[in-house]
């Protein structure tokens, strides 16, 4: 199904990239965030934000009537790490890719240099991000007490594993735009990135040690997001 549905998106970008080349093209950079839920009996042990970014191409076509219509591409990277209590090492990063429809409606008052614009992108999100195992991680005994004893005494054990390494997601976003020339605007942009799939990515720890006491605690996200962009929209010549 999932092959299908990126078969049919890739056809639609092909058909309709020359109609869309003569219309609008926008280009954004932002600052995504995602949360991550938990379960188990040890609450110490989370995975944090630690930075990230977003890019966004899409091709347009905006109407006389403000319907917008077009393509939306995009990748996101999320820096991430372990915390517990001050300590947070770093882990490699996540990332995905975007391929989705696009459709809005564009206000622009007139004799005014902003305008609004509602879009609702729709779609699916590409994970290649690789499944990884940590066997008696040590990552939090990089400090230690004047005995030479980790300042925490705390070791795991498990897994992260990509569940949907293809998952549906639905991209609602408003933009405030302010035009710097004839045909062009600068704009900020707030997004919702809602995804349709429970758990996109789990790490699972059935053995988490501290101070000789065993715990078992699972991290995981759908990968759902939130974002603020900053970005440039051109209008080609017709």
């Amino acid at each position: 199904m999932f092959k299908t549905i990126i078969t049919a998106l890739l056809l639609l970008i092909a058909a309709q990239s020359e109609v869309l080349a003569q219309k609008t093209l926008n280009l954004s950079f932002g600052f995504p965030s995602i949360n991550w839920d938990y379960s188990g009996n040890f609450d110490g042990l989370r995975t944090v934000n630690t930075g990230g970014w977003s890019i966004t191409a899409s091709g347009l076509k905006i109407k006389e009537n403000g319907l917008i219509y077009g393509i939306d591409l995009g990748v996101n990277r999320y820096g991430n790490g372990f915390q517990f209590e001050n300590s947070r090492p770093g882990i490699g990063e996540i990332h995905h890719f975007s391929i989705m429809l696009l459709i809005g409606y564009d206000h622009r008052p007139r004799d005014s240099k902003f305008s609004v614009r509602l879009n609702l992108a729709f779609g699916i999100g590409i994970v290649p991000s690789d499944n990884r195992y940590y066997e008696n991680d040590k990552s939090f005994q990089t400090r230690y007490t004047s005995y030479g004893i980790p300042l925490h005494d705390l070791t795991f054990s498990g897994s992260q594993e990509v569940k949907s390494r293809i998952f549906p997601l639905l991209k609602p976003n408003v933009e405030l735009h302010y035009a710097v020339g004839e045909r062009s605007t600068l704009f900020v942009k707030g997004t919702l990135g809602i995804s349709l799939i429970e758990d996109v990515i789990v790490r699972d720890f059935p053995e988490v040690i501290l101070e000789s006491e065993e715990y078992q605690v699972t991290h995981s996200t759908s990968l759902s997001y939130w974002a603020l962009d900053l970005g440039y929209s051109f209008r080609l010549k017709n």
